[in-house]
């Protein structure tokens, strides 16, 4: 008999799947939402979960079970295979370290299922205003240094908008394990701080060579504010924006979380991710793609030559 696996048809929604995960484990229910960025939309949790199967059965995605549990029980999570990753960056791509393809650890599953919730929210209101994401690097992808400090985000990426800006960010996802300030300052808010604000100091002086750091508290507003009040004290140039915050909870729960104004800053100032003027939203017309000019990236920016190569197919088309 015939294997059937021999017969699949991997369609244009397929490799957003894959591209999408790619990016970061996800649930079905995280795929559902984040389809609205898709070619082709998903209808139902219930179809994403057949189709992740039948990718499954294919040996190009696999699944575990989170440990944190939800309505109707722990969801599982979605991960490329070493085959998956080859259906979507070719035969002779050079596969990621080993961990990219196994299990989560436990005590790491609250960090990645909220870091993805974060990420599908940025994408998915991205989508709805014309805005592209660019370059994104996923989690320990990137090493930035300075002056000896060694610093690997949770992931970075770029924000284009419509009218030709680019926005660079690099997130931190805080759930309130690591210590504001240690005596050895070893794995402290305040040593990923003066890390940040030392690379920034020798990033050449252009706006697209610029990045703004995010952190993104999951347990405690209380948290945020000693993060930024640790910004505030370490900052040599306050006047700069390079330290931004928001809890996890204000961002999903806002209808247009990167024009309004959640984020704020060591001086306690409320600020958004994307300037309202520069996301001119684009007409609401299934499958239409912003229209601005491409610009190609400017010679020397820092960030955008350390973040990953962009995504055969970017999330936000």
């Amino acid at each position: 008999m015939a294997n059937s696996s021999l017969r699949c048809v991997i369609t244009p929604r397929d490799l957003e799947v894959l591209a999408a995960l790619d990016h970061c484990p996800l649930t079905a229910q995280q795929l559902l939402k984040l389809s609205r960025s898709f070619c082709l939309p998903f209808t139902t949790e219930r179809r994403v979960r057949e189709r992740l199967q039948q990718l499954e059965r294919q040996h190009w995605l696999t699944s575990w079970l989170y440990a944190t549990a939800s309505r109707g029980g722990s969801p599982s999570y979605w991960k490329l295979t070493r085959d998956g990753y080859r259906v979507l960056h070719g035969t002779d791509a050079v596969l990621p370290k080993r961990r990219y393809f196994e299990e989560i650890a436990i005590g790491h599953h609250h960090h990645t299922k909220c870091l993805a919730d974060f990420l599908v929210q940025t994408f998915v209101a991205a989508h709805r205003l014309g805005i592209e994401v660019r370059y994104f690097a996923r989690e320990n992808s990137v090493r930035m240094e300075a002056a000896g400090s060694v610093l690997y985000p949770d992931c970075a990426f770029q924000l284009f908008t419509p009218v030709g800006r680019a926005f660079n960010f690099v997130v931190e996802l805080d759930n309130g394990t690591e210590r504001i300030r240690s005596p050895q300052d070893v794995e402290s808010i305040e040593r990923k701080v003066r890390g940040y604000d030392l690379h920034q100091s020798s990033t050449p002086s252009f706006d697209h060579g610029r990045f703004v750091v995010l952190f993104v508290t999951t347990r405690s507003s209380v948290r945020l504010t000693h993060i930024l009040q640790a910004a505030a004290r370490i900052m040599r140039n306050p006047r700069r924006t390079l330290f931004m915050g928001v809890t996890l909870v204000a961002f999903l729960s806002d209808d247009a979380p990167l024009t309004a104004p959640l984020f704020l800053s060591p001086t306690s100032r409320e600020q958004s991710l994307i300037p309202e003027e520069s996301a001119i939203r684009r007409a609401s017309v299934p499958g239409q793609h912003s229209t601005a000019p491409h610009r190609p990236e400017p010679h020397g920016s820092r960030l955008t030559k350390m973040l990953a190569t962009p995504a055969p197919l970017p999330i936000a088309a």
